[in-house]
């Protein structure tokens, strides 16, 4: 009898509402599922949009050593040490090899002020001590420190008129999504083309790959339209209160890490009877 082929899956994940819980930041209910997966030797590749900084503490947390997405697709980023090659293109700087795909967070700033003295209401991350991020988001003061680490983004208060907004934004280049407490001002790169680049990385070593995202937001969106196996996780006011039409589209019963958890279970399954 022939020896049964194991398929090579990589799982793309974003975090809040999805393998962290929204409010407590716990993956309590995700740990079975995380385990599997390490046991598997599938790569858990962190596509969200926290900062280069705040992704290394969560990995460490999580026990991830693969290559992660930050800032919603600006920066796509490969550990040297991992038995990738090098993909072209790439910058080398603290131990990654690098894709910038964001406009410069200097950039961003400038852009924030100047639209600011033309009367629209922002005040962004850079306007805050780590001190008001925490107080805000919940956050440690450690991890408010690491939020404002910025680089391709810029997440601000705004209660204005977005149409307009949009329309001043549009010439420089920049455009926001809108997530639950912030606006976030960025450049035109979103999760899905990290993701291929990233696919693309894997399918040299591997050949084919299979590939699992799950996700809550709208700007999650582009790396479900991208994936073989797209999974939203369950959360009020999220992406499972209008799912998008997606072939094979999985919404999870529970939110959250619980329901994490259980999607990945319950793929994971279906790939190995398939």
């Amino acid at each position: 009898m022939a020896e049964k082929r194991v398929k090579k899956v990589v799982v793309f994940t974003d975090l809040d509402g999805a393998l962290l819980e929204l409010r407590t930041y716990s993956f309590e209910g995700a740990r079975y599922a995380l385990e599997l997966l390490r046991e598997r030797d599938i790569p858990i590749i962190l596509t969200t949009s926290k900062t280069r900084r705040e992704v290394e503490l969560w990995r460490s947390r999580l026990g991830v050593q693969d290559p992660f997405i930050s800032e919603n697709g600006g920066g796509v980023f490969i550990p040297t040490h991992l038995p990738l090659p090098r993909p072209e293109g790439t910058e080398v700087f603290n131990g990654y090899w690098g894709w910038a795909l964001g406009v410069p967070y200097r950039e961003i700033r400038r852009a924030v002020e100047d639209l600011r003295r033309r009367g629209f209401p922002l005040k962004g991350f850079g306007d805050m001590t780590a001190e008001e991020v925490a107080q805000i988001t919940g956050m440690t003061l450690e991890e408010a420190t690491f939020a404002k680490a910025r680089e391709f983004s810029e997440p601000c208060l705004f209660e204005g008129d977005e149409l307009q907004l949009k329309k001043a934004l549009q010439p420089l280049g920049l455009s926001f999504w809108r997530g639950g407490r912030f606006l976030h001002i960025q450049g035109s790169h979103d999760k899905g083309r990290g993701m291929g680049l990233i696919t693309d990385l894997y399918r040299k070593v591997w050949g084919d790959v299979q590939t699992i995202a799950l996700g809550d937001s709208p700007n999650d969106l582009p790396m479900l339209q991208r994936a073989d196996w797209p999974v939203v996780v369950r959360r009020r006011g999220g992406l499972s209160d209008n799912p998008p039409p997606l072939e094979g589209l999985m919404v999870t019963s529970s939110e959250g890490p619980r329901g994490w958890g259980e999607a990945i279970t319950e793929l994971l399954s279906q790939i190995d009877d398939g």
